[in-house]
């Protein structure tokens, strides 16, 4: 990931269940319009991470009822894979049979309504849950590493040694699995005093690894800050700092 970044957004899943109630075209809805402009401006892929259910309106809703988009995917601007079951039961809270079975439920629907070739191949699940037990199941489903905390304690679960590398190095391999630190969520760098200094914070960490990894919430984008702030860093990203967004 030689001067290369990647984009992800998390939490996301109320977005899928309104294109599919209301019969929205994908690049027409709010949240997918601002992806779909990067895109086309920028040319940045979108690694999106799923839960499987929510409760909206008082209904239990679920991936299941999500509708076919894959003829409104073929530019290759999105990519799907899963997070958690919901919001309130992260991989870690689960047995390892119950996070196994929950990311299987979220990847058959995903490969019904989006296709084989919209998978991503780096995940971040919820909370950041380190789930490294299941690294053989990762690398069957063709996943080549986890996201790590873009907070200091870089890992909530990992060796000392592994926290040191990620810290330095911002990678690091255990149980034959990659750990990448994510280094910004958008919401933090729309902060005021942060906004005004992106291009130097964003400069002072290529210097020191190469590759950034970026992140907001899909429901962070309902806000108007957010969304100017995403668009300032990834313009900032692409064009003065000549990063390329790679295939998530």
């Amino acid at each position: 990931m030689n001067n290369q970044f990647h984009f992800s957004v998390d939490d996301v899943f109320e977005s899928l269940i309104e294109i599919s109630d209301n019969n929205i075209p994908i690049k027409k809805h709010w949240f997918f319009k601002i992806l779909y402009n990067l895109w086309k401006k920028y040319k940045i892929k979108t690694a999106l991470y799923l839960f499987y259910q929510k409760k909206i309106n008082g209904k239990i809703r679920t991936l299941q009822e999500v509708k076919n988009i894959k003829d409104q995917l073929k530019e290759n601007w999105i990519y799907f894979n899963f997070h958690a079951l919901n919001n309130q039961n992260p991989p870690f809270t689960q047995s390892l049979k119950n996070q196994k079975k929950t990311f299987e439920q979220i990847r058959s629907e995903i490969i019904r309504f989006a296709g084989k070739k919209n998978f991503s191949s780096f995940v971040r699940l919820h909370y950041y849950s380190e789930c490294f037990e299941l690294s053989k199941y990762y690398r069957q489903k063709k996943i080549k590493g986890l996201f790590t905390t873009d907070k200091k304690i870089v890992s909530y679960r990992l060796p000392q040694k592994n926290k040191d590398d990620l810290f330095i190095k911002s990678f690091s391999f255990f149980n034959n699995l990659k750990f990448i630190r994510t280094d910004f969520r958008i919401e933090k760098l729309s902060q005021k005093k942060k906004f005004k200094k992106l291009k130097s914070i964003f400069l002072e960490k290529i210097n020191n690894k190469k590759n950034i990894v970026i992140y907001t919430h899909e429901y962070e984008l309902k806000k108007k800050i957010n969304i100017k702030c995403l668009q300032k860093s990834i313009k900032i990203l692409v064009k003065d700092l000549k990063l390329k967004s790679i295939k998530p």
